[in-house]
């Protein structure tokens, strides 16, 4: 038993940090969307469960046939937590989901024939293709993305949760793996990914779309990332992984409370947030600063790998800093709609009424992960075994930078939204 164990799984700090991510947020979305479930909460649990054991499969299997039966259930799940939401979406990504599954077979059938007979780095650049047109179905790689706006315009928060959280992000924890050298076809993909995310980001205004579009430009990140080639973006891409994991699972957690707050999905019709749910409040600001990199918040940590694998590219690093002026342009939009220009309109009235309040386990299921985007991030070299120096200090003048000209644009993108 040992023996089949060892020969077909294989687990490092890596892995294991992807499988502890995966359980926690997986945990937290259930007991955030617990109070919200009407009916067979049991099932709900069950296929929460199932979720997560496939989940592990896919992250620690090194056999092909594991991994994709694991993947397969992962869509399996997912399809059925749909169900709770409306059916025919639920087919609908389901017939999406087996589509790329299909061409993910047939890209493993091949790779196992070409002498890949277990997970690893795949030398052939065509292989290499293959492999990010399979996922990139299941992920959303740009131009086989248009699943995921549709889905989660109507899919329940707590699936967006999951999705864009965990299951999306597969694809590119199994990039990683067999794509170790670079792959220029990935950074061109990446930074596309970037400025179309957070493009149309910018020009939403349903609350659910902006995080769909950023998790599109947030998985450009990734992509670069991988594409790069070098060590820093190895270890840039699985801490964006896991950074954009915690963040958007307890943005789209939290984005289920504002919808029944306001009985609204428009950032328009968001209105005193900050007087209404504290907690909520507070998880989301900590969130998008970690989108932004924000120093000592996760996701300043990734980003800032994820420049310097580009460094020996000028003109790529340019551009990843105007990629990353956009996160805190439409990060900006969102916090200032919904939050600041109310309170500074409100006096701070402390009595405001609440058309929803959410239980204590709810607040601790959208609070703990968004503080973990701090824990993580101060202690990252002691998880990761290596030592990066991340300047802080140079880290603060760029992310005010980014800051100040977000700042100056939001007006005119605010009123052109509205309008």
């Amino acid at each position: 038993m040992w023996e089949i164990i060892t020969n077909n799984f294989f687990l490092n700090n890596i892995n294991l940090l992807f499988l502890v991510a995966g359980f926690l947020i997986s945990i937290f979305t259930l007991f955030s969307s617990w109070k919200k479930i009407k009916n067979y909460k049991i099932l709900f649990s069950g296929l929460i469960l199932i979720f997560i054991i496939n989940y592990s499969l896919v992250i620690s299997t090194t056999n092909w046939l594991i991994f994709m039966i694991g993947w397969e259930m992962v869509t399996l799940t997912t399809a059925l937590l749909l169900v709770w939401d409306d059916k025919n979406i639920a087919l609908e990504y389901f017939v999406i989901q087996f589509m790329g599954g299909s061409f993910l077979i047939l890209t493993v059938l091949t790779a196992y024939t070409n002498g890949y007979h277990i997970i690893g780095a795949v030398n052939e650049f065509w292989l290499q293709l293959m492999f990010i047109i399979g996922l990139g179905v299941k992920s959303a790689v740009i131009g086989l993305h248009n699943w995921l706006p549709n889905i989660y315009k109507k899919a329940s928060t707590s699936f967006c949760a999951l999705s864009s959280g965990l299951a999306a992000k597969l694809g590119y924890i199994t990039l990683l793996k067999i794509i170790t050298e670079g792959n220029r076809v990935l950074l061109y993909l990446g930074m596309i990914m970037i400025y179309y995310g957070g493009i149309k980001a910018l020009e939403e205004k349903n609350y659910k779309l902006i995080l769909g579009y950023s998790s599109i430009s947030q998985f450009g990140f990734i992509t670069l990332a991988i594409g790069s080639g070098n060590i820093y973006g190895y270890y840039g891409a699985v801490l964006h992984i896991i950074a954009h994991a915690f963040a958007k699972s307890t943005l789209f957690n939290s984005a289920g409370n504002w919808i029944i707050e306001f009985n609204s999905t428009s950032i328009f019709d968001f209105k005193l947030c900050g007087l209404r749910q504290k907690i909520n409040t507070f998880s989301t600001i900590l969130s998008f600063l970690s989108l932004m990199a924000f120093p000592f918040f996760l996701g300043y940590n990734s980003k800032h790998l994820i420049k310097y694998s580009l460094s020996s590219i000028p003109m790529f690093e340019f551009l990843l800093h105007l990629g990353s002026i956009l996160t805190a342009a439409y990060a900006l939009k969102i916090l200032w709609i919904i939050i600041f220009k109310d309170l500074k309109e409100s006096n701070f009235n402390l009595k405001t009424k609440t058309n929803y309040q959410p239980t204590i386990i709810e607040n601790f299921s959208i609070l703990l992960p968004a503080i973990f985007l701090i824990i993580l991030s101060i202690t990252t070299d002691k998880y990761l075994g290596r030592q990066f120096d991340f300047h802080y200090l140079t880290g603060f003048f760029t992310t005010f930078v980014y800051l100040i000209i977000a700042y100056l644009i939001r007006f005119p993108i605010m009123s052109r939204i509205d309008h």
